[in-house]
């Protein structure tokens, strides 16, 4: 206790000179748990050799920890200590060549713009062969010596790479969470290499080398599976065969194979894996040998199984946890998936089934024209009849002993009101005026009541078509809920190994990943959602995320909304990140009220829907002023919320129409007129309700987009027609209301007048485009609007990276 108390002192003198010097040869000379490991390990792999004396390990795991935090000195005296205590005496010399020109070339390569393990492993190789073809030239130039020179240089460019990607030598290895299988490999590697460094350590008949090998595999097979399992025997099993070359090479598949199916059984448990391991030497023993001879000697075998059998399971999670971190998050990913798709899809789909019928029944009793029957005559008569003839001292003689008569009467008096709407005495016979006692009252009462009538007529159609249309707004509700369930059902594509590699690279640079789902939508193209630790709305993430996205996928991908989905109750941040269009769009508008400081009745939008489609939409509000506002307002604040949504097109469109017919007992009605982009592959789809036409500017000519119909909100049922068109990069689609196309109607050559006229723009900027358009209009019409006028101009181009 007193010795090591006097350690620590003396490294905190050291640190106070460090900081008084400001570094100096004190660099790095800090004691830590990290830097004594890494001395221990520089020291044991130095004294690993492979045969005829070659030491390339320590000069390999010296090139590897450039850049780290632990002085280089004591480092190559480590790795030198090492090989001389390992028996090296011609391989020092080339081991201080080789770490002299690696300290050279690295401060000449130090700003050479490559990956650094690249830049790392090409220095190492060239620093490693340049003194080991020296050797060879002194000692005659044999082809011999010179493909061992070759071999010795190739094989510290691979160890370079393996002892990089080993948790040693891994930045911020405390912050790591998980680590990838070629981590782990390398991991193995590196902890067997160091193991054969006191491969000569043996009492009462059990190696430990062996021993410790073989806890290594029930390990890494208990918590990472059978591949990487096998993996880790293969090496186990080279370490073996390299510190005794008396043993087989087949010694190295046998660990092998011991290795795999320890992982296979690792779902019975430790004495499952141990059980695993034992099976596979037996199977192999008999297999090979014919005899009870084994292979792996069940001593090492026991004395391993028991050590690892008696860990403590915290011990277990604590220290060897992070092997099989990699797969936990997306291990039930898969398991309840299927059922709860299913369950969703079902429960849409009786939805959908339900507002179907709804919607069927609306239908069959909405009747939109009603029809005068017998039953509605007769309670014309009956009401006269209460009013005017109740009191009568004819009342019996005309309704009782004369009723027919009276009913012809009575319907020749319809007739009569069907034709004019209403009638006086000289509609009614002369006989019947020359009996009735009341005729000036009976008269009144007539007119009166058949005023009522058409007005109980005028609400029942009106109900009858109110029905017609929540019928329809029913139906479409039933398709949408259909499409949803259709569109859950579609098997997603997801990609498991993007997930894996993206959840990796994003643990390297310091994100705090809960979950990654990456897949392909039904548009065959990447979307990514990322559940990550929040950084509380600083959005430094944000950036780091993308990148490292962008490079796993190989594609270019950007967030799909402005800011993370934050929940406050988890704590999680949800990233939606998807594929970068390949055109975007800028956009332009002008316009002007027919009076001026009164609202303009036009009103437009445009987005990005998120799907890869960007939508432009104009409506025309009848007449001018606030209520035409308020109507092309109602209709453009509708379809952004339904487009949104995810509604088609058609069912958009129609459902704005029947809420129009249906929002006041006034004529109320809206042209809508809607553009949809495909920024994938420029594809245009056109929709015109009631709109003007539509104008695609291109470099060598003008294309018109028309279409006939109504506007939205004057009959219940319309029928849309869809145009699809092309653009490309420098196109221009130029949307306009009917008060631009008037101003041009007023010149001889009418609409074609204003074709020529944006054919002969020259401005690029969408924005000039629209004024030029709107001022040209003015100018036609005097400088006094015919109507409100507005211009919506879009151009398309190509994304530049």
């Amino acid at each position: 206790m007193k010795s090591q108390s006097f350690l620590y002192e003396k490294a905190g003198d050291l640190g106070r000179i460090y900081r008084k010097t400001g570094g100096g040869i004190f660099s790095y000379l800090e004691l830590s748990k990290s830097n004594v490991l890494m001395l221990l390990v520089s020291f044991l792999l130095g004294r690993v050799s492979l045969f005829q004396g070659m030491m390339p390990f320590g000069v390999a795991f010296f090139a590897a920890s450039s850049g780290k935090s632990v002085n280089r000195i004591l480092m190559a005296m480590a790795v030198l200590a090492g090989m001389i205590t390992g028996g090296a005496v011609g391989e020092v010399f080339t081991a201080l060549a080789f770490i002299g020109g690696f300290t050279v070339f690295s401060k000449i390569f130090k700003n050479v713009k490559i990956k650094e393990d690249y830049k790392i492993a090409a220095i190492g190789l060239i620093s490693g062969l340049i003194p080991q073809i020296y050797m060879v030239y002194l000692n005659g130039f044999l082809l011999y010596d010179f493909l061992m020179a070759v071999f010795y240089s190739g094989l510290i460019f691979s160890l370079i790479f393996i002892f990089r990607n080993s948790g040693l030598l891994i930045e911020d290895t405390k912050k790591k969470n998980i680590y990838s299988n070629e981590e782990i490999i390398s991991m193995a590697v590196l902890a067997a290499l160091v193991l054969s460094a006191v491969s000569d350590i043996a009492f009462s008949g059990i190696t430990l080398t062996n021993t410790l090998g073989i806890l290594a595999i029930l390990i890494f097979s208990m918590k990472s599976g059978p591949g990487v399992g096998a993996a880790v025997g293969v090496i186990v099993g080279l370490v073996v065969n390299m510190s005794n070359p008396v043993v087989p090479p087949v010694i190295i598949g046998s660990y092998a194979f011991c290795g795999l199916l320890a992982g296979v059984f690792k779902n019975l448990g430790k004495i499952g894996a141990c059980i695993g391991f034992i099976a596979a030497n037996a199977l192999l023993t008999l297999y090979i040998n014919g005899s009870t001879q084994v292979l792996i000697h069940i001593k090492d075998i026991a004395i391993a199984s028991i050590a690892f059998i008696i860990i403590p399971q915290k011990v277990m999670e604590n220290t060897f946890g992070f092997l099989e971190k990699k797969s936990q998050v997306v291990r039930d990913k898969i398991s309840y998936t299927d059922r709860i798709k299913e369950l969703t899809v079902n429960k849409l789909n009786n939805f959908a089934l339900a507002f179907t019928e709804i919607s069927k029944t609306f239908n069959e009793i909405s009747e939109t024209k009603m029809v005068t029957n017998k039953q509605d005559i007769s309670s014309l008569f009956d009401r006269v009849a209460e009013k005017v003839c109740k009191d009568c001292s004819l009342c019996r003689h005309c309704w009782d002993r004369n009723f027919y008569n009276t009913y012809q009467v009575m319907f020749k008096i319809v007739e009569a009101l069907e034709k004019k709407g209403w009638i006086d005495e000289r509609d009614i016979p002369k006989h019947f005026i020359e009996k009735c006692e009341r005729t000036v009252e009976f008269v009144k009462q007539i007119n009166n009541v058949y005023e009522l009538f058409k007005v109980d007529m005028v609400w029942k159609n009106k109900v009858g078509e109110s029905r017609g249309l929540v019928s329809q707004q029913l139906d479409g509700l039933s398709k949408v809920i259909s499409n949803l369930a259709l569109e859950i059902d579609t098997d997603i594509d997801f990609k498991r190994d993007l997930e894996d590699n993206l959840f990796l690279e994003l643990d390297r640079d310091g994100i705090k990943v809960k979950d990654v789902v990456v897949y392909e939508n039904k548009w065959r193209k990447f979307e990514v959602n990322i559940f990550h630790k929040g950084c509380k709305g600083k959005n430094r993430c944000i950036d780091i995320i993308e990148k490292s996205a962008s490079q796993v996928l190989d594609k270019k991908m950007i967030k799909d909304r402005a800011e993370c989905v934050f929940n406050h109750k988890t704590k999680i941040c949800n990233l939606k990140l998807i594929e970068e269009e390949v055109l975007s769009i800028t956009t332009g508008v002008a316009r002007m009220p027919k009076y001026e400081g009164q609202a303009c009745g036009d009103n437009y939008t445009f987005m990005n829907t998120g799907d890869g489609k960007y939508v432009l939409a104009l409506s025309d509000g009848m007449g001018t002023g606030q209520k035409a506002s308020n109507q092309s307002n109602a209709a453009i604040s509708l379809l952004e919320q339904f487009m949104e949504t995810g509604f088609d097109k058609d069912t958009a469109v129609r459902l704005i129409n029947s809420i129009l017919v249906l929002k006041s007992d006034e004529d109320s009605f809206a042209t809508i007129d809607l553009t949809a982009v495909d920024l994938y592959d420029g594809k245009v789809e056109f929709v015109k309700i009631g709109a003007v036409p539509t104008f695609i500017k291109k470099s060598e000519k003008v294309e018109v987009v028309k279409s006939v119909s109504l506007p939205a909100g004057i009959l219940s049922n319309i029928e849309t027609e869809l145009v699809c068109k092309t653009v490309g990069n420098g196109d221009f689609i130029i949307m306009v209301s009917d008060g631009v196309i008037d101003s041009f109607a007023k010149e001889d050559e009418g609409e074609q007048a204003l074709i020529d006229y944006i054919d002969d723009i020259k401005s690029i900027n969408p924005q000039g485009i629209a004024d030029f358009i709107l001022n040209k209009a003015l100018f036609n019409c005097g400088k006094r609007p015919l109507d409100d006028m507005t211009v919506v101009v879009a151009k398309i181009w190509n994304r530049v990276h």
